[in-house]
């Protein structure tokens, strides 16, 4: 038999708002299948990043247009 210690635990080991879980464990992480998505919250990485690139994207489209602006004043004279 292996001595060293089991990496994870058997048991799924979600506690929540005290409830607990007695389902049995994925052979990855020591949750049910399904609480793993609500400890890891599956793809919220993915959307935030989304979420700030959108950011990212408006922040350079009012750039880009701010410094249109600036460029058509110039050509006009009112700016030195």
């Amino acid at each position: 038999m292996n001595d060293q210690p089991a990496r994870y635990s058997p048991v799924c080991t979600w506690i929540g708002q005290g409830e607990g879980c007695s389902h049995t464990a994925t052979s990855t992480s020591s949750y049910c299948e399904g609480h793993w998505p609500r400890v890891y919250q599956a793809g919220s990485a993915l959307r935030t990043r989304h979420r700030d690139l959108r950011r990212a994207h408006s922040i350079w489209d009012a750039e880009s247009e701010f410094n249109a602006a600036v460029a058509e004043l110039e050509e006009e004279g009112w700016l030195l």
